[in-house]
């Protein structure tokens, strides 16, 4: 965590950043440490730090992330009954109980272990496992976006106990990420999926949790681990890679060294047992992968196309008066196009992929 300038100094500039956002600062967020957050994210330079806050102050109100985050999507809505639902986004409280939804909760869970007394007792502990998560499964049955929301809906979770814990002691407070991949195979699409869905899962999540995550360290790391590295590394930024730490054979005692016995879990040395703090995620079942409907056309006879990572293609199609457009997709990983239509340029439609 970057070093905090005086406590004067600090409330000056905190009020000089809120006093610059308060047209979209919704109450709830409204504490010195999520803009000490930012500030230290931008190393207190004010203009920076209000640019970047207004962005994500804006993405929060559109998302409602202060009230019942209801613009988030949720691969689980079809889980809970028309009532529930209305309850849920009736009352807040409710809702965060339901923040970890049942599809990731079983099949991608985050475990909360709780409070670590370390260095002052300031560190959330936090545990995924993600090596043991069925990924192929979990790509074949939920979308990315899908994904990448539930994990907005876990951190806004994290924020609150931090936000509360902050309240309680008047100390900063962070998260310290176990990154647990025991069980981790080494599969073809691993690597596909680490620079796709998953680095940009991460770099979202940076974008907008500045300076949430205080220590993250990677255990159980397998013999390729270098290779996954390599992979990752460009794109995580200088300031993040001083607080990841990638253990080896000893990563009990380097864990040890971040969290005392009475905060961690048995499997991990500690002392609190497994079945209190862990979920272990379960393979997804084949019935819940996606399958196109009944009357969608077959994959033979759509029009197949390439777009590299990060580029752009368009088509165009001329289309009659009265004309019905049905547009199918089938695609191997996510992502984005938009649909115009000219009557005197184009005389069609230009779809960007």
């Amino acid at each position: 965590m970057p070093p905090v300038a005086d406590p004067k100094v600090d409330a000056n500039i905190i009020e000089q950043v809120r006093s610059q956002v308060l047209d979209i600062l919704h109450p709830h967020y409204d504490t010195p440490f999520n803009f000490l957050r930012w500030l230290q994210s931008y190393e207190f330079n004010v203009s920076k730090t209000v640019h970047n806050l207004r962005k994500h102050l804006k993405w929060r109100k559109e998302r409602h992330l202060d009230e019942d985050a209801r613009g988030l999507q949720s691969s689980a809505v079809c889980l809970y009954s028309v009532y529930t639902l209305f309850i849920l986004c009736c009352v807040r409280s409710y809702l965060k109980k339901y923040f970890r939804l049942k599809v990731t909760a079983e099949y991608a869970p985050l475990s909360v272990v709780g409070w670590n007394r370390h260095e002052g007792g300031n560190y959330l502990v936090v545990v995924d496992q993600s090596g043991r998560i069925d990924i192929g499964g979990v790509m074949k049955s939920i979308q990315p976006t899908e994904y990448l929301h539930q994990l907005y809906r876990n951190f806004e979770n994290f924020l609150e106990m931090i936000m509360e814990q902050e309240a309680k002691t008047g100390a900063q407070c962070s998260l310290l990420y176990v990154f647990d991949l025991d069980g981790l195979s080494f599969d073809p699409m691993l690597l596909g999926i680490l620079s796709g869905p998953f680095r940009v899962s991460w770099q979202s999540l940076g974008t907008h949790y500045r300076e949430l995550i205080g220590k993250f360290i990677v255990i159980n790391t397998p013999s390729y681990i270098n290779v996954l590295w390599s992979a990752l590394s460009p794109f995580v930024p200088e300031q993040a890679k001083s607080r990841i730490t990638i253990t080896g054979r000893t990563w009990r005692e380097d864990l040890l060294e971040l969290a005392e016995v009475e905060c961690l879990p048995e499997r991990y040395g500690g002392k609190i047992p497994d079945e209190k703090v862990f979920r272990d995620p379960k393979p997804v079942p084949k019935d819940l992968y996606w399958r196109p409907k009944p009357d969608y056309p077959s994959v033979a006879s759509m029009h197949r196309i390439s777009t590299p990572a990060g580029k752009t293609r368009t088509m165009t199609y001329f289309a009659e008066t009265g004309t019905e457009l049905q547009i199918y997709t089938q695609n191997d990983s996510d992502f984005s196009f938009g649909i115009f239509y000219s009557e005197k340029e184009v005389r069609g439609i230009t779809v960007y992929l």
